[in-house]
């Protein structure tokens, strides 16, 4: 029987029985492993979601009865209950970390970390050895504690946001065509900004850079809202602010000017 040359690998799957942290995404398996030639997993099925990211080498993942070739820098995903079989290569078997885990929220978080339909297969679009330093911290979290449950979830929350934003930084048209929240909350986001901001120098592309969306984007929630331009309400809210300071205050134009976000009085 063959075995592995190397293998790092801790099962968290007794937390399973036990009440979660969180109920959105958690570990149940992870690890490092180096592959002898033609070393097969599979084909079988699991009931976690199961990831693996190539850190070196190639090898052949099948899934709906289709085999791709892979190699450094990519990933691959096998959803829970899915028969799937992936095996090294004969001459330049890989290396490769993995993760397995489950949550109410999995399928949302693997939509948008890039892996929305089959063969769930996408690019590192860094280096692989970035992801393999998040799991290497899990493996240090083998004891049970509360303290290391705590942080195998704030590895895997950071695993993911990495995903997602390589995701995202890949797809020129991220931007443009998907938002992950509602119009609801970008709109809240930026009248906080506003808010808290409306005395400084600020324009309408800061509010948007600041929460993550384009200018135009940014104009629509506005308009849909409260059928006025960002601009507008800037400078409307400036002047209620500048009314108040005017009412309840001795202080001179110029500095009320300032204090409202206005270099020069006469504006």
């Amino acid at each position: 029987m063959e075995t592995n040359v190397y293998r790092d690998v801790v099962g968290f799957q007794c937390l399973d029985h036990i009440e979660h942290q969180t109920n959105d995404l958690y570990l149940t398996r992870c690890g490092i492993q180096k592959c002898p030639p033609n070393y097969t997993w599979g084909p079988k099925l699991r009931p976690q979601y199961h990831m693996h990211f190539i850190l070196d080498g190639s090898g052949y993942f099948e899934i709906d009865h289709q085999i791709h070739h892979l190699k450094k820098g990519q990933i691959f995903l096998i959803p829970p209950n899915t028969q799937a079989r992936y095996y090294a290569d004969s001459q330049t078997p890989w290396t490769y970390a993995f993760i397995s885990f489950l949550g109410n929220k999995s399928a949302q978080y693997m939509e948008q970390a890039g892996f929305g339909s089959s063969p769930y297969i996408r690019d590192c679009n860094s280096d692989p050895e970035e992801y393999a330093d998040v799991i290497r911290k899990m493996l240090k979290t083998h004891q049970l504690t509360i303290t290391n449950e705590l942080c195998r979830v704030s590895l895997l929350f950071s695993l993911f946001s990495m995903l997602t934003a390589s995701s995202h930084s890949a797809d020129s048209q991220y931007p443009q065509k998907h938002h992950d929240y509602l119009p609801e909350t970008y709109f809240e986001h930026a009248l906080q900004y506003i808010h808290f901001n409306y005395n400084k120098n600020i324009h309408i592309q800061d509010i948007a850079d600041y929460i993550g969306i384009t200018r135009s984007y940014l104009f629509y929630i506005f308009n849909k809202k409260l059928q006025m331009s960002p601009q507008k309400y800037l400078l409307n809210y400036r002047i209620e602010q500048a009314k108040n300071l005017l009412a309840s205050t001795d202080i001179f134009i110029k500095d009320i000017a300032h204090n409202v976000g206005y270099e020069d009085s006469l504006v």
